[in-house]
C-alpha cells in the first residue's frame, strides 16, 4: 500500500483527485488537506510517501514554502506541486520539491504518482 496526502484548498479539485488516484488499488489517499498547518500534522503523524501539494493553498503560505516545512517535518515524503501556474523555473531552485505537474496535464496526475511511488517499475 502506498499512502498519500492531497493538500488542495480548492474542494471540487480534491474531489476529481481523489477520484482519479482512488480507482488504484495501490494507492491508499490518507488526507485531504486546505493548508500547511494540517498538512504539517499529517507529515509528522504519518510521514505519507507522497503528498501532492497545490501551489495556492488556504492561509498565508503558498506551497512552495510549504513544501520546504513539509519536507523538514518527512523528510522521507516526496513532493508533487500540482498547480495550474508554471513555477518550473522556480521549481527547480527548490530542492524540497520533487517534481512538479501542471493541472492541464490532469490526464498525467496517475502515470505521475505511480512513477513517484515507484509502482512502474
Amino acid at each position: 500500500m502506498n499512502v498519500l496526502v492531497v493538500v488542495e484548498d480548492d474542494p471540487g479539485m480534491r474531489i476529481l483527485i481523489h477520484e482519479m488516484l482512488g480507482e488504484d488499488p495501490a494507492i491508499t489517499i490518507c488526507g485531504e488537506l486546505a493548508d500547511l498547518d494540517a498538512a504539517l500534522e499529517a507529515a509528522t503523524s504519518s510521514c505519507p510517501e507522497l503528498m501532492i501539494l497545490d501551489h495556492f493553498i488556504e492561509g498565508d503560505v503558498m506551497g512552495m514554502e510549504a513544501a520546504a516545512k513539509l519536507k523538514e517535518a518527512c523528510p522521507t515524503t516526496k513532493i508533487l506541486l500540482f498547480t495550474s501556474h508554471d513555477l518550473t523555473v522556480e521549481v527547480s531552485r527548490e530542492p524540497a520539491i520533487d517534481r512538479i505537474l501542471l493541472k492541464k496535464h490532469l490526464d498525467e496526475l496517475l502515470p505521475t504518482v505511480r512513477s513517484m511511488l515507484g509502482l512502474d517499475t
